[in-house]
């Protein structure tokens, strides 16, 4: 895998859905997404958003399966280094995530959207954001259960999030970063969660599971 920083002009930073849009011309020939599952293995690339601000380059800090190209179509890469992370049994590591932790209900109003799909079982369902930090921390032990201990960790809430699609629909996202300390239970496990991510939301900069040893 390679990590990179990499900039984004803020004409195409200002809205998330272009922003993403804009990395994608760094990886030309590059697979496009097609998984089904969450837990499927991941073809492109994981982001976080390190710095944004009015009228400047974004800049943000990609992992990918393939090395950038220096430039694309508002993107342009500042330095890559290729890594392989290889967690063991009992390891304490520092761990960073942006996330957008959510629960999945039943959508109520599925009557007033037309292209609303049910899935397998014939459901209407609908991801609602979790709220409070003590929900916030439970869905991050469940993501990490069957390969870390999470034995420390403070959450950092975010603004609201919000961006405009290809339909030019308008969304909104909540998201919050978790910083703390874990205990490697399966290395392989937590080795597929650093390569594929964690959550939903990925194209919008959540999901980028950064560690290194505990200090």
């Amino acid at each position: 895998m390679f990590i990179s920083r990499i900039e984004v002009a803020w004409d195409r930073a200002r809205n998330p859905y272009d922003l993403h849009r804009a990395v994608w011309t760094l990886f030309p020939g590059q697979e496009q997404e097609s998984r089904r599952s969450l837990d499927d293995p991941r073809l492109g690339f994981l982001f976080q958003v390190e710095e944004s601000r009015t009228g400047h380059p974004a800049r943000l800090l990609v992992q990918s399966q393939i090395e950038p190209l220096p430039k694309g179509q508002g993107a342009w890469s500042l330095g890559s280094r290729e890594f392989d992370p290889k967690p063991s049994a009992g390891q304490r590591l520092e761990f960073l995530l942006t996330a957008n932790p959510v629960k999945t209900i039943k959508d109520q109003k599925h009557a007033d959207k037309p292209d609303k799909q049910a899935n397998e079982h014939g459901q209407f369902k609908c991801r609602v954001p979790l709220l409070r930090d003590e929900e916030q921390i439970e869905w991050l032990n469940r993501r990490l259960a069957d390969c870390a201990l999470v034995e420390s960790v403070a959450v950092q809430p975010h603004p609201p999030l919000f961006f405009r699609d290809k339909r030019k629909n308008n969304g909104k996202l909540l998201t919050v970063t978790f910083q703390g300390l874990l205990c490697v239970i399966e290395p392989t496990v937590l080795r597929e969660r650093l390569r594929n991510g964690i959550g939903p939301a990925k194209s919008f900069g959540c999901g980028l599971l950064l560690v290194r040893r505990a200090g």
